[in-house]
């Protein structure tokens, strides 16, 4: 009887651990925009990035979150920094301003910015590209925010870079304000991840499985856009 009841116990053990490997396995449908790549793709083979209407746009959607919100996304050490797992091995600073100065002085550049400015001509964004450079060396010296043209700013990604970058003030509100923004948009894994899965949402009080039924799921796993934090 006992051999019986332990035979019982594996098996009832056994069903749960896969009920829950089941739970696991529920995915949520996640709406890919023109610029998804750039959070989770490499951007060295990025075209969407390399056109200089987007990238007016991406540049104009960080002048109007705030460039000073996105500083933790470069890693820097004196001589070097990492951005986006691009690793680059010189001061960032003069790296900037470097860039900005040889864009129009080709008797001064050495092989590293003729290399670079030849690529950027090759694509045809060296204009943007130089405007970008130059706009946000202003900020540095100036110290103040840079006025940006909403008719190229996007509100998705303005709203996205709230959601991951801007939670100074974080609390319950918040958070559900930020779930219904990431479903509005379609992103309903990011809206998932944001209950369950980021670091910063984890110890607020929410009615998760509420807000969980009201997501769309599918059945393959999309990469998500806000990206699980807690492993």
């Amino acid at each position: 009887m006992n051999k019986l009841l332990t035979i019982l116990l594996l098996i009832f053990l056994f069903l749960s651990c896969k009920n829950d490997k089941k739970s696991e396995l529920e995915f949520y449908v996640e709406n890919q925009t023109s610029f998804f790549d750039l959070r989770n793709g490499d951007w060295t083979k990025n075209s969407w990035i390399r056109k200089p209407e987007n990238l007016k746009i991406v540049h104009e959607s960080f002048k109007k979150f705030g460039y000073d919100k996105l500083k933790n996304l470069i890693f820097k050490n004196d001589n070097e920094f990492l951005i986006q797992g691009i690793y680059i091995k010189r001061n960032f600073e003069n790296l900037m301003d470097s860039l900005e100065l040889t864009y129009s002085k080709p008797e001064i550049q050495t092989k590293y910015y003729v290399e670079f400015w030849n690529r950027r001509k090759a694509e045809q964004n060296d204009s943007i590209v130089y405007e970008i450079i130059r706009e946000f060396n202003s900020m540095k010296s100036d110290k103040k925010p840079l006025n940006y043209q909403n008719q190229f700013e996007n509100d998705t990604l303005v709203d996205l870079l709230k959601i991951e970058f801007d939670n100074e003030n974080l609390n319950s509100k918040k958070a559900v304000t930020d779930f219904y923004t990431l479903k509005k948009y379609g992103f309903n894994q990011s809206a998932y991840n944001l209950l369950y899965e980021r670091a910063e949402y984890s110890e607020l009080e929410l009615d998760r499985e509420k807000l969980r039924k009201e997501l769309t799921k599918t059945t393959e796993f999309e990469q998500p856009w806000l990206i699980d934090n807690e492993k």
